[in-house]
């Protein structure tokens, strides 16, 4: 795979032959070989004459030492460089001696000088030539055993058919070329053999369009060779494939008749490949497409300064200029200009320059010329001319080429007198530009759906993403937007247009609004139902701890007492004194239970000594059993607090405790309870072995919590740690003001 290219070098003619014969000095290593190479392609970015002229003097010098390798490559990339610029017998001397050397250096490099020669007279439209290289290149291809090669020779035959009239056996050409390429280490023949069936075989709009989305997304793959430096380039690849993509895109369109949307892609290709490097070989011949375009959008002046551009970058004598495509733009701003005589010169010209595979508008040359010769009377010309075109134009019947096939056999028989042939041509002539222009309204249809689709997309986003916001920050930017709304409406009251519709609004916000109270007052009721059962369950703690501690347990040490004064009455060896013991160790136990008891049902401790020491205490009777070692860190609570509020804070924290005591097979926790300004914080973190991967709810305790932590507005986490343990945190859980002080603010 090659390295990528980096940003050149901007040579001035003196500095470049500088550098060269700087270079030249030195002995010719591997290092230098490249420093040469990549010195003749930075020249060539501006001046490619100048880097033809060291280009050639490298191919001397490299021959007269001996390096077969170094010599494939000068010959490979001088002789792509001539047929790019379409100088295609240059190119075809060059690439003779480039088979002659890749013939004694390796099967691979005479597998790609046979690739290239191919593309030249596939180019160059050289069937026979090309058919025999075609033959050459294969042969040579399967006995090295050359995957790659073989696809590229394979796309070439396919797309060769088309101008045989062999279309049905294009098929079976592209699908093995697709196959050979699948799977190889590059891209390169695979997207080739792509770009080309979707080029050349598919003949459905709508299928071409799939298909170069599809090559569009191939594009940004890894393996696709980009921009390699000038001694890696001997193997067949796309230079720019984005760009080539778009290319087709903006063919397509103008192919359909859709000359704004040809235009627009038309630009991308021009912003990606011109205007990053304006002084590049290439740019002239992109001037004259681009000039193209703007006559099909009815864009005139912009067409006459982009092909004035092109004739002024090509450097040579109008005459002289090697593309067909410019002649193809002077034409027809000749014939925009009523100059048909020219118009037809130029189309004559453009004939004589080689295909128009790289232009962006498809339609024969022969089309133009035709019908630049029915305006300049020549009409037995101008018939042979379309009688030669009547295959193509029955190929693609509905399309650019159809339509004004069509429009110049009309104007041919109108000329001629001949009216009957002449209604019948026009009438096809409408036919085609109703469909393209029913087809490009369908197709405009599907780009507004398209957006409509991403608009809905985009707002159910946002609507889930509003979901997820605070509620009571929601219903409070609703009551402000809703005061708007209202304002809005008072304002609005005079426009009487308006009236209806402000109603509306006004009665989709009330039902709103109204929603949103009976849901606010169902959760409040919810509330206050846990509210009363939890109050319940506390006085009814209370009730039962008071009951043990005032009744129960003054009973118990009463009958204690009095066992004990029977026992200091009788002899220790009396027959019943051991089991008097034994009632009284027992009688101990049960008050020391029922204390126990009642501590938990009601820890009389935070109202003795505050709730920091009852934590402190909880963690204490804990480390006792030297199990689990329990820390505590409490801050704050040195202001009174109602007492519920405090147990409930004791609850959570002892349920929390002893979760970790059952289930997490701890050594070690740590309890932090904060009291902020207006809420507390609750942290709970052990080492033990953390929550299951399986677990799917909360146990009673913790729903108990959550229940607990929801009245009174807090929220809870529980997380696996990443180290092992759990990690269990409450925030938020409002103190008693400013939870009484929210309910006046909701309820006033």
């Amino acid at each position: 795979m090659a390295v990528g290219y980096t940003q050149p070098r901007i040579y001035t003619d003196a500095d470049a032959r500088t550098a060269w014969a700087r270079l030249q000095k030195q002995p010719l290593t591997e290092d230098t070989f490249r420093q040469g190479c990549d010195l003749i392609q930075d020249v060539g970015q501006t001046n490619i004459g100048l880097a033809y002229d060291l280009l050639a003097q490298y191919v001397t010098k490299v021959q007269k030492i001996g390096n077969r390798r170094w010599l494939h490559i000068l010959l490979i990339n001088s002789g792509k460089g001539y047929e790019s610029l379409n100088h295609y017998p240059e190119a075809d001397s060059i690439f003779r001696l480039a088979r002659q050397n890749a013939r004694q250096t390796s099967p691979k490099a005479y597998c790609d000088a046979l690739t290239y020669t191919v593309q030249l007279y596939f180019d160059w439209d050289k069937p026979d030539s090309l058919t025999k290289y075609l033959h050459l290149g294969e042969r040579a291809a399967l006995a090295a055993r050359d995957r790659e090669t073989l696809s590229f020779l394979r796309t070439y035959r396919a797309v060769s058919r088309v101008r045989a009239g062999q279309r049905d056996s294009m098929r079976a050409d592209y699908d093995e070329a697709i196959r050979l390429a699948t799977g190889l280490p590059n891209k390169n023949a695979f997207f080739m053999a792509k770009h080309s069936r979707a080029s050349a075989y598919l003949t459905n709009p709508q299928q071409q369009v799939m298909a170069f989305d599809s090559l569009l997304e191939l594009t940004n793959d890894s393996l696709l060779t980009r921009s390699p430096r000038f001694y890696e380039r001997t193997t067949v690849y796309f230079r720019k494939p984005r760009p080539t993509v778009l290319f087709k895109l903006a063919q397509l369109n103008l192919l359909l008749t859709d000359y704004d949307n040809a235009g627009k892609f038309a630009d991308i290709v021009y912003d990606e490949l011109v205007k990053p490097n304006p002084q590049a070989p290439s740019v002239p011949y992109f001037n004259a497409e681009m000039a193209i375009i703007r006559v099909y959008q009815g864009q005139f002046k912009q067409a006459r300064v982009f092909a004035d551009s092109s004739r002024r970058q090509f450097r040579s004598a109008e005459t002289q200029i090697p593309y067909s495509g410019y002649f193809l733009a002077a034409g027809l701003l000749a014939e925009h200009d009523g100059k048909f005589a020219k118009a037809a010169d130029y189309y004559r010209q453009s004939l004589t320059k080689g295909v128009t595979a790289a232009s962006f508008s498809l339609i024969p040359p022969e089309l133009y010329y035709a019908r630049a010769l029915v305006k300049t009377g020549s009409y037995d010309k101008a018939g042979q001319m379309l009688v030669s075109l009547a295959k193509a134009t029955t190929a693609n019947l509905y399309s650019a080429i159809g339509l004004y096939y069509y429009q110049a056999l009309a104007d041919l028989n109108k000329a001629k007198g001949n009216y009957v042939q002449y209604g019948q041509a026009l009438s096809q002539y409408y036919a085609i530009r109703d469909s393209l222009t029913n087809l490009n309204q369908y197709r405009a249809v599907q780009q507004i759906m398209a957006r409509v689709r991403i608009r809905d997309k985009e707002q159910q986003i946002s609507r889930l993403n509003a979901e997820n916001v605070a509620r009571a920050a929601q219903l409070r930017r609703e009551r402000w937007f809703y005061g708007i709304g209202l304002s809005l409406a008072l304002l609005a009251v005079g426009l009487l247009a308006l009236l209806l519709r402000n109603r509306q609004v006004r009665a989709q916000q009330r039902e709103a609004l109204q929603q949103s109270e009976l849901e606010q007052r169902e959760k409040q009721r919810q509330l206050d139902l846990m509210q009363g059962i939890m109050q319940a369950e506390a006085n009814e703690r209370l009730s039962i701890a008071d009951q043990l501690h005032n009744e129960v347990n003054p009973m118990l040490a009463v009958a204690t007492l009095n066992l004990s004064s029977a026992l200091e009455t009788i002899s220790p060896d009396a027959p019943n004194s051991p089991k008097l013991r034994r009632a009284q160790d027992v009688l101990m136990s049960v008050g020391s239970a029922v204390r126990g008891i009642s501590h938990r049902l009601t820890p009389q401790l935070i109202e003795q000594q505050g709730f920091k020491r009852a934590i402190e205490d909880l963690a204490e009777s804990i480390n006792l059993s030297e199990k689990v070692r329990v820390q505590t860190i409490v801050i704050g609570f040195n202001t009174a607090l109602p007492l519920p509020f405090l147990s409930d804070l004791y609850r959570i924290v002892q349920e929390l405790v002893q979760n970790v005591i059952r289930h997490a097979e701890a050594t070690e926790a740590t309890v932090e309870v904060i009291e902020h300004d207006r809420h507390v914080t609750i942290l709970v973190e052990d080492n033990g072995i953390g929550i299951g991967s399986d677990a799917t709810g909360d146990g009673q305790g913790l729903q108990t919590i959550r229940a607990k932590v929801a009245l009174r507005h807090g929220q809870m986490d529980v997380q696996r740690k990443a180290d092992g343990g759990t990690l269990i945190v409450i925030d938020n859980l409002q103190l008693p003001d400013v939870q009484k002080q929210e309910k006046r603010t909701e309820h006033g």
